[in-house]
């Protein structure tokens, strides 16, 4: 046996984590009794692992809050009962041995107050007398703790009937990334997969859902239930999950597998719609991958007060009970988008993610980018009311350019030395850029190359973990591009920001390219920016003419600074980047950017010619904002090119446009904002009432949105408002006198802008709780833009309470931070900002603290150096002085 398992020492010797790669979880056995009425929980665990190499140490983790009064390391292979059996009396007999063998015991406590604790990493250090040797060993433990009112780890949750039905007491989980050592002691890392046999004690009115099937539910003699399910597939720690509700369901079977959705009694109605596109999403993904669904269901369950978007838990799929619930009657534009993509991303990880899971946190972007590209496949399979890859563009690649056109940005594959640092990559970095570039691959390596790099690397690593590097093995396998395709990859991956390309015509058949680093610039600095690559990309060159179109995946690899192309045909004029599918800037000359333009607008004109489609005429766009960004081209140049959009029939150039606007509105004086807004009406005028009136359609639906958020930015934006002050008075008076479920409720988030106001109702939501717990980061984003400075100072006096509740969570924190800070406009603030966050941790928020700061320091340049400018050239048009 030993022999068998040192076999494995060459993969294992890989170290990422607190934890020893030598020692390895097999399965877990969990009981867990809740008590509803105190919200305590009563647990034991049986953890089977295998020692690989000999060690006096066993590292394990668990949250200080789980109070282990047991804990003890044995030897496996002896005959046992069954750990989970349910037994009312006192909690040791749960782990009574058989009578055959009496085990060796390395270690036990009980209780277990000699511990040796690494708080800040959650880890449980155990010294052992004796050393463990290569074999196989059991590790038994009691603990309790409390189901927390936080919305990670195990959490209570729950809903206030309709027509006075009373509140509904329900528990769930959300243990991604690392929060099952907050619930049970456990290896909690992903490279340590493990198979879960579970077992919930709780109360019979609810119904417990996880992972698996039940396999058996009992009624005990207090009344209340034990539901055991069947067992779990090896997988890792914080895609285990469970749900005890009162929900309702109905289930049909996709490919012999079953799909349940679960929602209140009240919206029974609403669940066909979401077990057809689970469903159908799980076909897709069967035909894509080639593998079929490795599990016996595939359950969907909206929560009440819930942390994200989605979860994609192996087999249990939780959600915002908000999309959960929703009808398409309720879903307009780019929510009814939204909701699409949620359903087949969370999916999609049911093999990317689940099925192969990445052995580090450093390659999260592995499953996150390929489920944010993926689900994009799989619903334009499911819908053709809109092209779904258009919709990637704006919510992918734009976003992508946006948010890494930064010097505070960082690598798609960020090193993570310890957890605490996990929840700063949950960003677009991971999501959009990661989804990007795999795009990209799939463009390089051509659609059925790519699925078969992606075939094999599922089979190659199934039940088990990979790295970024086995990815590429498997693609190279499908590619002629071999050792250049991991070249052109890790450019991408491994540094961040992307080319500024900028175009050379030399002749009728030539151009020369030449490459250097986009960053869009703010004089702001920072220490070691430095890449390995020196920002240098291996960059795909695809292009159009008037004589010729070279398609995607026939894209010439630029590997250095400079390269002259020559074409097969001559041409009148050239536009690279088709489609505008790859992550780069393209800058022309001034006179070529005007003969494109002609195109451009040529394309546009109703009836279109399409010479250039709707996306290249967006991206011609992007591009020359991006140059205006880093002074390349002045603004006036970009302002005038948008122009064009009087024509512009297709919503998405429209979209894409609209960020770069809105930026700049957030940025000038407002004695520019006049002649900003007659810009707008001047845009908008020619297409508005047709715009306005038709909503039918998606596509309807996305135009009229995006000429909606044009159409604010006709009113000043920083318009005065004032809510009654004996209103307000009641309204918070009502508010602190509610339950936390009543404050769910009370919308206490008034249209003001009065900073003294502001602070009144940031206080109070801060303070006093409500289960709506995202209010206090809805309160940053609701009132940044007009009362940054108010919103600050409320932010800096409760500094405790929201990073105690937001400082380890995801997304959401780090934006509301940037948010806050790049709106603000003193450099005293700003200044104060910048000291606060050198003695306080931002935790999960920390790349949103410098990306804010960049932010309003970027402002800061603008004002100085491109405002005057730009006001010049709004100040000269006609539209300034005669609307």
């Amino acid at each position: 046996m030993r022999s068998c398992l040192l076999l494995l020492l060459p993969i294992l010797s890989l170290q990422s984590g607190d934890l020893s790669p030598f020692i390895r979880p097999t399965k877990y056995h969990l009981h867990l009794d809740t008590d509803f009425d105190t919200w305590i929980y009563k647990g034991s665990v049986l953890i089977k692992f295998n020692v690989f190499k000999e060690t006096s140490e066993l590292k394990l983790h668990a949250r200080e809050a789980v109070n282990i009064s047991e804990l003890s390391i044995e030897e496996d292979g002896y005959k046992y009962n069954h750990p989970l059996t349910y037994v009312k009396s006192q909690v040791e007999s749960l782990f009574h041995i058989g009578n055959d063998t009496t085990p060796k015991v390395f270690y036990k406590c009980k209780p277990c107050t000699s511990k040796r604790w690494n708080t800040a990493k959650d880890l449980l250090v155990i010294q052992l007398g004796t050393k463990l040797h290569p074999g196989r060993y059991l590790i038994r433990s009691s603990f309790s703790g409390q189901v927390s009112s936080k919305l990670t780890g195990y959490y209570r949750t729950g809903y206030t009937m309709a027509h006075g039905g009373g509140y509904i007491k329900m528990a769930a989980t959300h243990l991604s990334p690392d929060k099952a050592r907050t619930v049970f002691p456990s290896f909690d890392e992903p490279q340590f997969r493990a198979v879960f046999s579970l077992t919930l004690v709780h109360p019979n009115s609810l119904v417990a859902t996880s992972n698996m099937p039940i396999s058996k539910e009992v009624v005990l003699e207090d009344g209340r239930k034990r539901t055991e399910f069947q067992d779990t597939p090896s997988m890792s720690t914080y895609l285990l999950a469970w749900v005890q509700h009162n929900f309702v369901f109905e289930e049909k079977m996709y490919a012999g597998v079953r799909m349940r959705h679960y929602a209140r009694p009240a919206f029974r109605s609403v669940i066909p719609e979401k077990i057809e596109i689970v469903g159908k999403s799980v076909e897709f993904y069967n035909n894509f991958f080639k593998i079929p669904f490795p599990l016996p269901k595939l359950d969907t369950i909206g929560i009440p007060n819930y942390l994200v978007g989605g979860m994609e838990n192996w087999g249990l799929i939780t959600l915002t009970e908000n999309a959960a619930l929703s009808r398409p009657s309720q879903r307009f534009g780019s929510g009814e988008v939204s909701f699409r993509n949620l359903l087949t991303h969370e999916v999609s990880h049911m093999w990317f993610g689940n099925l192969v899971t990445m052995y580090w946190w450093d390659d999260l972007w592995l499953k996150e980018g390929m489920a944010s590209y993926l689900s994009y496949p799989c619903a334009d399979s499911l819908y053709d009311d809109v092209k779904m890859m258009d919709q990637f563009m704006i919510s992918n690649w734009h976003k992508a350019m946006m948010v890494d056109n930064v010097i505070t940005s960082h690598p798609v594959q960020m090193p993570i030395h310890v957890t605490s640092q996990i929840t700063q990559i949950f960003d677009s970095i991971t999501y959009k850029k990661g989804a990007t570039v795999l795009a990209m691959l799939r463009d390089v390596m051509g659609e059925n190359n790519f699925k078969s790099g992606m075939t094999d690397f599922l089979n190659t690593y199934k039940y088990s973990t990979s790295r970024y590097d086995d990815l590429l093995t498997s693609m190279t396998k499908f590619s002629h591009q071999g050792a250049e395709l991991r070249l052109f990859m890790n450019s991408y991956i491994l540094q961040k920001n992307y080319p500024l390309i900028k175009v050379e015509v030399l002749n009728d058949r030539k151009i020369r390219l030449v490459q250097s680093r986009y960053v869009r610039e703010s004089g702001m600095v920072i220490k070691n920016d430095t890449s390995p690559f020196n920002y240098t990309w291996h960059v795909p060159i695809t292009f159009k003419t008037d004589t010729m179109k070279y398609s995607t995946d026939k894209s010439i690899m630029m590997s250095k600074k400079e390269m002259v192309l020559t074409l097969p045909k001559p041409f009148e004029w050239i536009k690279l980047n088709s489609e505008g599918r790859h992550l780069y800037v393209t800058h022309y000359s001034d006179s070529y950017l005007q003969k494109i333009m002609e195109v451009v607008k040529e394309s546009a004109r109703d009836p279109p010619k399409e010479i250039l489609d709707h996306r290249d005429r967006g991206h011609v766009i992007c591009d020359i904002f991006n140059s205006a960004q880093v002074k390349l081209v002045p603004y006036s140049a970009a302002f005038e090119a948008a122009k064009y959009l009087k024509e512009e029939k297709h919503y998405l150039p429209w979209t894409l446009s609209y960020t770069y606007f809105k930026n700049i509105r957030s940025m000038i004086d407002e004695s520019l904002a006049d002649c900003y807004r007659k810009y707008i009406v001047h845009l908008l005028l020619p297409q508005y009432k047709e715009v306005m009136a038709a909503k039918t359609t998606l596509v309807e639906q996305l135009k009229f949105e995006i000429f909606t958020k044009f159409a604010r930015y006709i009113k000043s934006e920083r318009t005065s408002h004032v809510f009654d002050s004996e209103s307000l008075s009641e309204q918070i008076a009502k508010y602190k006198a509610a339950t936390p479920e009543q404050r769910a409720g009370l919308d206490l988030l008034v249209l003001t802008t009065d900073p003294d106001q502001v602070e009144l109702i940031g206080n109070t939501v801060v303070r006093y709780p409500s289960t709506a717990v995202s209010i206090i980061v809805n309160f940053i984003a609701r009132y940044s833009n007009n009362a940054p400075v108010a919103v600050w100072h409320v932010y800096r006096d409760n500094y405790k309470v929201y990073n105690d509740k937001y400082g380890l969570a995801q997304f959401e924190y780090a934006r509301s931070l940037k948010n806050m800070i790049r709106h603000q406009r003193e450099g005293k603030i700003i200044s104060e900002i910048e000291e606060f966050f050198r003695t306080h941790t931002a935790g999960a928020g920390h790349l949103g603290v410098l990306n804010g700061l960049e932010e309003a320091k970027f402002v800061s340049k603008f004002k100085q150096d491109s405002e005057p400018e730009l006001k010049r050239y709004l100040e000269s048009q006609s539209f300034c002085r005669d609307l």
